[in-house]
């Protein structure tokens, strides 16, 4: 069932909170599914406003839609457009004056994949907080827990407006509700011409093949390296948790320098 935006929802003073949500493509039958990354953001909003906007830029299908429904929504809205369209651009709008935007965060080999939060970041010039797995508000901040490597967790008081990457390992909680799902509104929008931009040409590349990782040189001795091939892996670097912003950038220049990585 598809149905237009209705008026009332226009500057909806408790519509402050968008979540963008993708259809994925199911490994074994190929089929467009639900992305669970997005279903996790889609629910932690869900959890702080029934009134939380759910996005889609592109073509999401209706039995895509109807899953996403049965998280607890009462509607889906779909920004149309043909394959090929920048979503950062068609957002960019859209986006201007909600406080919280919500994406999920992609698992994937392919490197460069989640880069959509960063993107709409950098249009909307907006604090970008990785690997959520909570929000709590706080007046009008949200205090943020996020994840952090080997298992750590800090928590951050986020001020709005802001784009929140929510990890996939987020405690939520996934229902699916058959009566939400039928009930729910898919609310279909064509943009137009001047909504959208193409993207630019450029090289194409096999998708199965992984672009090479940028990494320092080290030398290391014989031993060393037969104590790397026997002990646990260590990340390694420094942690910078003083100084100024100022001070922390100029460390992470001389690291680069110090292993070649820049040169300049």
């Amino acid at each position: 069932m598809s149905s237009h935006r209705s008026p009332q929802d226009e500057g909806n003073p408790v519509n402050k909170i968008t979540v963008l949500v993708a259809a994925r493509e199911h490994p074994v039958s190929g089929r467009p599914v639900r992305s669970r990354a997005d279903a996790i953001a889609a629910s932690l909003a869900l959890g702080l406003s029934d009134q939380a906007r759910l996005l889609s830029v592109g073509t999401l299908p209706d039995s895509v839609a109807r899953d996403y429904l049965a998280l607890g929504a009462s509607r889906v809205e779909v920004l149309a457009c043909a394959a090929g369209t920048d979503a950062t651009a068609a957002l960019k709008t859209e986006l201007q004056s909600v406080a919280w935007v919500l994406t999920g965060t992609r698992q994937a080999p392919e490197h460069g994949e989640g880069f959509l939060p960063f993107a709409l970041g950098a249009a909307l010039d907006r604090p970008v907080i990785t690997d959520v797995l909570a929000v709590q508000p706080d007046g009008d901040t949200w205090i943020v827990t996020q994840a952090l490597p080997r298992g750590a967790r800090r928590k951050l008081r986020v001020h709005s407006p802001a784009v929140l990457a929510v990890s996939a390992a987020a405690p939520q909680l996934l229902r699916h509700s058959l009566a939400s799902a039928l009930a729910g509104h898919i609310v279909r929008q064509p943009l137009s011409a001047a909504q959208t931009t193409a993207f630019a040409e450029g090289p194409l590349v096999p998708g199965h093949k992984r672009r090479k990782v940028l990494e320092a040189r080290s030398q290391k001795s014989g031993h060393d390296r037969m104590l790397g091939a026997i002990e646990s892996a260590s990340t390694g670097g420094t942690v910078l948790q003083t100084g100024d912003t100022r001070s922390k950038a100029q460390a992470v220049l001389d690291y680069l320098r110090t292993h070649s990585l820049v040169h300049f």
